[in-house]
């Protein structure tokens, strides 16, 4: 009897060993819920936690500061079923007493309008950051050191100017970096090319639009993918409509080898107020069109870039678009779905409308909407994805204190 238990024994911890062994790793693995909701530790109201957003393996970063604040950045990383604060990152200078911005009351330097996660570093945009005697902008850089996280590098242009918005928009991919600094030189805009070097970023070249002009704001957006620079002027010329340039390393340096603008735009359609680049495609927002004539609905339209051609594959817009939706404020490419921000749509409750490819073809999957979404919140304002998720940004939910909230990138009804 005895060796009978014993030999029951020894065939059930086999077939626990082969069934576990059989399970695949990441079937094992705790599955994230439909919606996480993130906020700041100790949320204030008007703190506008959610203005940027940023998502990156485990790490998510959350950038918070409404117009005229001094900003913050908080990180959370994935474990389990749940994403749990991992650091606070503050604005590492003396913060002037009062903001010498115009029309702004406060403390200011905006830290945290834009945020990157590269590795085991986050780049923190800051378009309001002292740069000697000058309000001109900066991008500090943080890298985790076992535990913590340090402040390490204060990234500043060539040739600050006051008010230049410098870290308005930043891209990074790799030992490469793109700032822009959308108000320089008569708000024509311009961006800078920094690449790492013994450890430094140095800064190795300059674009502007070949068209540049007042008012452009070329440097509105920008993303960078090996060799492929992306750049938004959302007021660009002939009729303020916006554009979007496309440059390319040469051997003699960066060109611009394409611009880009919407057939029959109109003024103040901000075509170029996002961009995102995946492999080969290139989406680009203009949150103020009118498909339909609806005033300010918006709309996204998709590039294919082969060589030193662009060509438009498509125009997109969602099936139950409204005037003011503003679709195309925000947007982000993961693999063959494309996400989009409608950060006014149901009275500026705002939603994402997701997209995919199939085929060569783009078609609407999905609308994703907060679980606790309410009138005014603002759901979308901000977007970033990776893989299989995405976060964005409700800046204006729970009287503006704001939340973030982590999401499937997949069909939602």
């Amino acid at each position: 009897m005895k060796s009978a238990r014993y030999l029951i024994s020894v065939l059930l911890f086999v077939m626990l060993v082969l069934g576990t062994a059989a399970i695949p790793a990441a079937a094992r693995e705790p599955k994230i819920p439909e919606e996480i909701r993130l906020t700041a530790d100790n949320p204030v109201a008007d703190a506008q936690f959610g203005r940027s957003v940023a998502i990156a393996g485990d790490l998510v970063a959350v950038g918070e500061g409404g117009d005229g604040a001094v900003g913050a950045v908080y990180l959370f990383r994935r474990h389990g079923m749940s994403y749990v604060p991992e650091a606070t990152l503050a604005f590492p200078e003396a913060i002037p007493p009062v903001c010498p911005q115009p029309g702004i009351v406060g403390n200011c330097s905006e830290f945290g309008r834009s945020v990157v996660i590269q590795g085991n570093t986050v780049f923190v945009g800051a378009r309001f950051a002292p740069v000697g005697d000058q309000n001109a902008g900066a991008v500090y850089l943080f890298r985790k050191h076992g535990s913590s996280w340090r402040y390490e590098e204060k990234i500043v242009s060539p040739v600050p100017e006051e008010w230049d918005n410098f870290g308005r928009a930043v891209a990074v991919d790799g030992n490469r970096m793109v700032v822009t600094a959308r108000k320089s030189s008569l708000e024509e805009g311009s961006a800078y090319i920094f690449e790492k070097k013994g450890g430094k970023w140095v800064h190795k070249a300059d674009l502007v639009a070949s068209d540049a002009a007042p008012g452009a704001y070329f440097g509105q957006s920008v993303d960078i993918q090996g060799d492929l620079i992306v750049i938004g002027a959302r007021n660009a010329n002939p009729n303020e409509a916006g554009a979007v340039y496309f440059f390319r390393k040469a051997r003699d340096g960066w060109t611009e080898f394409a611009r880009v603008a919407p057939e029959n735009g109109k003024k103040n359609d901000q075509f170029g107020f996002t961009v995102d680049i995946e492999g080969k495609t290139v989406a680009v927002g203009a949150r103020r069109a009118d498909p339909d004539s609806l005033t300010d609905a918006g709309a996204v339209y998709v590039y294919s870039v082969k060589n030193d051609a662009v060509d438009l594959v498509t125009r997109l817009t969602p099936a139950d678009i409204s005037a003011k939706d503003e679709f195309g404020q925000s947007l982000a490419i993961a693999g063959d779905t494309l996400a989009v921000g409608a950060w006014k749509d149901d009275n500026k409750q705002g939603s994402i409308y997701l997209f995919r490819r199939d085929g060569g073809l783009w078609t609407e999957t999905g609308k994703v909407t907060a679980s606790d979404g309410v009138a005014g919140d603002e759901f979308g304002y901000s977007l970033a994805a990776v893989g299989d998720r995405m976060v964005t940004g409700a800046h204006f939910a729970d009287s503006k204190a704001g939340a973030a909230y982590v999401l499937p990138v997949k069909s939602h009804r």
